[in-house]
């Protein structure tokens, strides 16, 4: 075979996912590439009309062991792995009638994507889907990058193709080495998600599997991780000299869009994730959140946004100068109007009318990000000086009407709906964290206090420097109240009625002082620390 085709250039075609295959091909040979490609492969071009060798006729092996072996051949790894400058490789790949290969397009078998399937629960299965001889070419293509393009994602052929067809210089070697750095990286995480899964299958030894536990997402096994794509560099960190960057996962869409203002920052990043998690977990009508440094500064549900929005600014007309806010509705010239009154950071919405955004964009330096409905990642990463913590996300709190109502007095239906607002804000405050609602918005928050009682202090003591009456208002708090003297602090002030969790040995005795004030008291059985 090497005798007949001569030293003429060459690509190797091995693809599952078949997106633009065609085009790719049909160009590659306008331009006289000769088309190496497997069987299956083979069968896309074939039908389109493409002229292709195959693989088994150009290496004179054919597939064996059921098509585990077909592309483990030093005919195929010496095209790819010759130094085009060094004369002996060259002279031994003329000798040996062995084409230089200079294009490789190759993805790996769907072992990822099917993780997401139900055959998932099938090892024998997710076994057969681990590629072995796509990482093995790709991996010496991508070595070899000086001389090969190496191209693992379909979205990557048309731009290989336009450089092929109308070659600049200087800018090759930089394009391919840029596409080897990506092979690397997507073989990588693809031997990382094989690890991950195989630490949840456990196999017997006669050959059996025993069974596989994917209820967890195989984050927590003994392998873990995640390899990570720069989406954007940052200016700088939490503070100028510090270096950042905005990175994902490979595959994870970007659910959100900036559609004004300057680029983000790396706290902007940090708030506008706590400000769409807030506002998101609201339910009962068109909310707003104001977010300064993770912490809720006001927050408020209505009838309508703009309603909403004057609300939440009167949680603590201080704060929410240069804030973050969130919505969850549609944003309207209204609500736009009310969003440009005073100076913030940022608005976040799924979703802005044109009149809205035409007021948005009046405001230089405002960012508006338009947010699609997605749901959250389940498990988050969190880095400390001596290795990783993983742990489940919080995935929301209970509705307050599944707790226990465990004093004398039973909270009003529209107590009820403060305490929901209360005991779902307090699940996204600094720990220890006491929350204030009344009528649908936030009074005050005492975030992020050495102790519980210090948490109710601050509240009491912000809702006094802006004039709220605490007079019926309702409380929550993220965990137990250890002592009496927060549920004491409260009652005096005005509040009506408090949801918390349970397990503090003195409970009862927290209990008791409700009684004595005439408060509802709610526990719950679940706690919401946020660290």
């Amino acid at each position: 075979m090497g005798g007949q085709i001569g030293m003429q250039k060459a690509a190797l075609l091995s693809v599952s996912n078949r997106s633009g295959l065609v085009e790719f091909a049909r160009g590659l040979a306008e331009l006289g590439y000769v088309l190496l490609v497997t069987s299956g492969t083979s069968k896309a071009l074939k039908g389109a009309g493409v002229s292709t060798i195959s693989i088994e006729e150009y290496t004179g092996q054919r597939e064996i062991l059921d098509g585990r072996v077909k592309t483990l051949h030093p005919r195929i790894h010496a095209g790819l792995l010759a130094c085009r400058d060094k004369a002996g490789h060259m002279r031994q790949l003329e000798q040996d009638g062995i084409l230089p290969i200079e294009i490789v397009a190759v993805n790996l078998y769907p072992f990822i994507e099917n993780l997401q399937k139900d055959k998932v629960h099938d090892p024998a299965q997710m076994v057969e889907l681990i590629d072995i001889g796509g990482p093995s070419m790709l991996r010496a293509a991508a070595k070899n990058f000086r001389s090969v393009w190496t191209v693992i994602d379909p979205a990557d052929y048309p731009r290989v193709l336009g450089w092929l067809k109308e070659p600049v210089e200087p800018g090759a070697l930089e394009m391919r080495h840029r596409l080897a750095v990506k092979v690397f990286a997507w073989v990588a995480n693809y031997d990382l998600e094989i690890a991950k899964y195989l630490c949840h299958v456990h196999f017997e030894e006669q050959g059996g599997v025993a069974g596989v536990c994917a209820d967890d997402d195989f984050f927590l096994g003994e392998v873990s991780g995640q390899v990570l794509f720069r989406q954007q560099a940052l200016r700088y960190g939490e503070n100028p000299h510090q270096r950042a960057a905005f990175y994902r996962t490979q595959g994870g869409e970007v659910s959100w869009r900036q559609l004004h203002g300057k680029e983000l920052s790396y706290n902007n990043l940090l708030d506008f994730s706590a400000a769409w998690n807030m506002v998101r977990a609201l339910s009962g009508g068109p909310a707003a959140v104001i977010v300064k440094h993770l912490n809720p500064c006001g927050a408020a549900l209505d009838h309508s946004l703009h309603i909403a929005l004057q609300r939440a600014k009167r949680g603590d007309v201080r704060s929410h100068f240069g804030g973050i806010i969130a919505c969850n509705v549609e944003v309207d010239h209204l609500a736009a109007g009310e969003i440009t009154k005073d100076f913030c950071e940022m608005v976040v919405a799924p979703g802005y009318s044109e009149e809205a955004l035409d007021i948005l964009r009046n405001k230089s330096n405002l960012r508006v990000i338009g947010v699609l409905p997605s749901p959250g990642g389940r498990f988050e990463l969190r880095s400390i000086d001596f290795g990783v913590l993983i742990q489940e996300r919080d995935q929301g709190v209970a509705r307050v009407t599944q707790g226990s109502v465990v004093s004398k007095r039973r909270p009003a239906p529209s107590e009820i709906e403060d305490l929901q607002l209360a005991w779902t804000l307090c699940a996204h405050v600094k720990s220890n964290a006491v929350v204030f609602v009344k009528d649908k918005m936030l009074l005050a928050a005492g975030a992020g206090q050495t102790s519980r009682i210090d948490a109710a202090e601050v509240a009491v003591a912000k809702c006094a420097v802006h004039g709220h009456n605490l007079q019926g208002a309702v409380a929550a708090s993220d965990a137990f109240f250890p002592f009496e003297d927060c549920l004491e602090l409260m009652a005096k002030k005005g509040i009506k009625a408090v949801v918390a969790p349970s397990g503090a040995k003195r409970d009862h005795e927290v209990v008791a002082v409700a009684d004595r004030f005439g408060l509802s008291l709610i526990f719950m059985g679940e706690r919401h620390f946020k660290h």
